[in-house]
């Protein structure tokens, strides 16, 4: 198998996860230093045509590996747009997370105890706004946790 090859390079890139067309691509021009721009043109039109590189399949495997570490949806969203992945290839809804339970559940790992002063439940907060939950998420998440405690 010739590395030099783009087409067998990108499907030894592809056979270990699904990749956006724009991630695919600078990974072929840094790794094939030699390769023609018409060539990787043709090369990524023909995985798409052969249904194998698609960024509508890197976004919804990329939206069910980030909220299952932890991450909320505005962190995925800018993932994703890193990725030159169009939001109208992905939609958030139809993948039915419940992102207040993955909110508690980030909270309930940073918790030290039953009680949360102020100060921690603003330190929880602004971790979980840099993980891309937005407040409403946050502050049903530490209502639902504080009534569950109360119980």
């Amino acid at each position: 198998m010739s590395d030099t090859n783009p087409w067998n390079k990108a499907l030894d890139l592809l056979s270990r996860r699904e990749h956006s067309v724009y991630e695919l691509k600078q990974k072929l021009e840094n790794r094939l230093k030699d390769l023609d721009k018409a060539e990787l043109e043709k090369t990524i039109q023909k995985l798409k045509d052969q249904n194998l590189l698609s960024d509508a399949r890197f976004a919804a495997a990329a939206i069910k590996q980030k909220s299952s570490q932890g991450y909320g949806p505005k962190y995925i969203e800018m993932y994703l747009n890193s990725k030159n992945v169009s939001s109208s290839e992905y939609d958030f809804e139809s993948h039915n997370i419940n992102w207040q339970k993955i909110c508690e559940y980030q909270i309930s790992k940073k918790l030290r105890s039953t009680e949360i002063d102020f100060k921690e439940r603003e330190k929880i907060s602004r971790f979980l706004s840099n993980r891309g939950f937005n407040y409403e998420i946050i502050k049903s998440a530490f209502t639902n946790l504080s009534n569950d405690a109360s119980e």
